[in-house]
Formats: structure tokens, C-alpha cells, sequence
């Protein structure tokens, strides 16, 4: 095994480890720089191989016919939005 493919499966086993790259790096004897080398190197090998994810936007707002007007909302109505990222980060809009 190069030292390539031995830096991309220590990559991938401090992606599964949970551990912070600090002490996954610490508890394996790695140089904290080295190994950011390789984790840059190895996430621009993987995201070449990927297609980049299709965005799309979305109106959140109600759109009232022409015929039928709607009444507008009150100072004491509120509408929230919630996104729930990756990660567990979560954005509400209030």
C-alpha cells in the first residue's frame, strides 16, 4: 500500500471515528499538518468524482389568485420555516 492510499483510509476512519482531527491525529503518532494535506487532497479526489448537488429555490410565500384576494396577515400571526441542515444544525425563520 503507497502513502497515498494508507493517508486516504486513515481519512476515512477519522470520518467514521467521530473523533475531532486533533486527537484522531494525536492518538495515532500523524502530524496535525500532514494530515490536513491529505484530507484536502482526498476531499478534491472525491468531489471531482461526484456530480455537484442540483439546488433549487422554492416560494414560501402564499400567492393569492387574482380573482380571490386574500386578507393580510395580522402583526400577531406568525409563520415559521424550519431548514434542518446536515450536521443537526437546524435554521428557523421566524
Amino acid at each position: 500500500m503507497n502513502q497515498q492510499e494508507q493517508m486516504y483510509t486513515l481519512v476515512e476512519q477519522w470520518r467514521e471515528s467521530g473523533l475531532a482531527k486533533s486527537k484522531f491525529c494525536e492518538e495515532r503518532n500523524i502530524a496535525f499538518h500532514q494530515f490536513n494535506y491529505w484530507l484536502k487532497k482526498y476531499n478534491t479526489k472525491i468531489g471531482s468524482g461526484q456530480s455537484k448537488p442540483e439546488v433549487s429555490f422554492f416560494s414560501v410565500a402564499e400567492n393569492p389568485s387574482k380573482e380571490k384576494k386574500q386578507p393580510s396577515l395580522k402583526f400577531t400571526e406568525r409563520k415559521t420555516m424550519r431548514i434542518d441542515l446536515p450536521g443537526g444544525i437546524a435554521i428557523t425563520i421566524y
